[in-house]
């Protein structure tokens, strides 16, 4: 048995009477119950260890419920973004081979297709293919199945006189690599690649993500952040389930309940991204945090180091920059807990593998030289699923990433960009992300994206896209001493080459699901609609 099914097992039989707060604290008895009820129905349509199912939920106690549910039962869980247009929850669950779903109750109607339907995607009607398709309710503080399809076949496991599933003699024995989660990443370029991480991957992440935060039994974590996101299922939920610890859910962000949340639970540390620190920055309404705030840790996308400053001397919670990628199970690199030392700007030191920085042609770097990050350890992956780039991406055992930075002579890891989103001006190489955290200390900027686009004479030119400040209006006049006062701190703080040429207000910028900006999108919109 997988040590990651064994230790869920282990958690879900102790007797606690707080083990996770959705509206209510639910113990650990209520969770195990509810987890039976999904167990038992893959027990009578048939499905059991090795098979892939769809989990299209939002941050809610039945997602964790069935995420659970179909982990311990040897299930490789697919979790994706329930607010996906149908027809793409219809190609994941393609491309994926999933033979089935849990989904969002709002998404009954429009999944529940019949083969006389016409397939507007060449595929399929999803009722031919799917065996299993079922949506998960929560309300009242009760979880409920609701059946829309289900396709009965033989028993997945042998039934005993107690039906409960969590008996060594009814649950399969899954090994290590069997697929945990299968997730697929948005890449910068063409198809997302399919990631499919093992029990043993997810459970390696778990253990350096634990002994890194030093969590323990005694605390208690706030997750707001999407769980069909990898950060959220990994670092904030699986994590603290094998700590002992318990867990808050919310459904989405708020600044407004956040410092009430973080006092009434007494929560414990926080797993962040770099959009809701910089909001609590620019509310600075709060009362003092919490004496027992631990850490605020920041992942999924770069943190400006005037944000990480500017949080820690109004609030006096320490900020643990972190690195983590889908293919590594989420965890690269994490700077120390206090009293270690940490270094704002980094995103600290690989734990629990190895890291280094190689040229084009694969050969380590000395410190302070910029190269591509490659990695390798228990916790990475060796291929993708869907074979996508496996060439490019693995080579001797290490995994590409992607992502362009340095380390420094202690071994601190600084991360300047993406390799693919690196701006080319006449053969000089410049870092978006260099040049957004120098516009972004401007007052009236909200959030900023830097990209290259075409040049007739330099191959590519420096173009920033901002939103202002929110209800920040311009008169003619207004927005020429705007632009003038960002090139002027662009020329005070980069080389003349780095410098913006151009700069838009824009009313939006492209972000993904834990607000990372995704400048190749916002590069291909520009493209498309003519304004290079």
């Amino acid at each position: 048995m997988s040590e990651l099914t064994a230790i869920l097992q282990k958690r879900l039989s102790t007797k606690d009477d707080h083990f996770v707060h959705f509206g209510r604290w639910f113990s650990t008895s209520e969770f195990k119950t509810d987890v039976l009820k999904v167990q038992q129905l893959l027990n009578e349509t048939g499905i059991s260890l090795g098979k892939r199912i769809m989990l299209a939920d939002g941050n809610s106690y039945a997602f964790l419920v069935t995420h659970i549910a179909l982990l311990t039962a040897g299930i490789t869980i697919v979790p994706v973004n329930p607010q996906m247009p149908v027809p793409e929850l219809r190609k994941v669950m393609a491309r994926s081979n999933a033979i089935g779903a849990f989904i969002d109750p709002s998404l009954e109607d429009a999944m529940a297709m019949t083969p006389s339907e016409p397939d507007l995607l060449g595929m399929e009607p999803l009722s031919s293919v799917c065996r299993l398709l079922v949506s998960v309710h929560d309300e009242n503080d009760r979880f409920e199945l609701h059946r829309i399809r289900t396709e009965r076949g033989p028993a997945a496991h042998a039934q005993s006189g107690s039906n409960d599933l969590y008996q060594p003699s009814i649950l399969p024995q899954i090994p290590e690599d069997a697929g945990a989660i299968i997730m697929f990443t948005s890449g910068t370029t063409g198809t997302p690649k399919g990631v499919e991480l093992t029990h043993g991957q997810v459970m390696a992440t778990i253990h350096h993500v634990v002994d890194s935060h030093r969590l323990t039994p005694e605390d208690i974590s706030y997750c707001f952040l999407p769980l069909f996101h990898v950060n959220a299922q990994v670092i904030a939920f699986l994590s603290t389930l094998y700590s002992g610890g318990k867990l808050v859910v919310g459904e989405k962000f708020s600044a407004s309940r956040f410092w009430d949340t973080v006092r009434e639970f007494r929560v414990t540390w926080v797993s962040a991204v770099p959009t809701v620190i910089a909001i609590l920055v620019k509310a600075q309404d709060a009362k003092p945090a919490p004496p027992s705030l631990r850490f605020v840790r920041s992942a999924s996308a770069p943190l400006p180091a005037f944000q990480a400053h500017r949080f820690e001397s109004l609030f006096g919670v320490p900020v643990i920059e972190s690195y983590g990628m889908t293919e590594a199970a989420s965890q690269i690199c994490v700077n120390p807990l206090p009293p270690g030392k940490r270094k704002i700007g980094s995103v600290g030191v690989p734990f629990g593998l190895d890291l280094r920085i190689i040229d084009a042609e694969g050969k380590s770097l000395p410190a302070g030289e910029i190269g591509e990050i490659a990695i390798r350890g228990d916790s990475v992956i060796t291929k993708y699923a869907s074979g996508d780039d496996n060439g490019k991406s693995f080579n001797d055992g290490w995994f590409h990433t992607g992502d362009v930075g340095y380390k420094d002579p202690e071994g601190y890891v600084f991360i300047t960009g993406r390799s693919k989103e690196m701006i080319n001006r006449a053969g000089q190489k410049i870092s978006p992300r260099e040049v957004e955290e120098v516009i972004a200390k401007h007052a009236l900027v909200h959030s900023v994206a830097v990209i290259g686009l075409p040049d007739p004479v330099y191959g590519e030119r420096v173009v920033a896209y901002l939103i202002p400040e929110e209800g920040r209006s311009f008169t003619t006049t207004e927005l020429a001493q705007f632009k003038e006062e960002l090139r002027e701190l662009c020329r005070q703080n980069l080389s003349s080459y780095k410098c913006p040429v151009e700069y838009f207000l824009v009313d939006a910028i492209p972000v993904g699901p834990t607000g990372k900006i995704q400048r190749h999108r916002l590069r291909q919109e520009v493209l498309a609609a003519g304004r290079a």
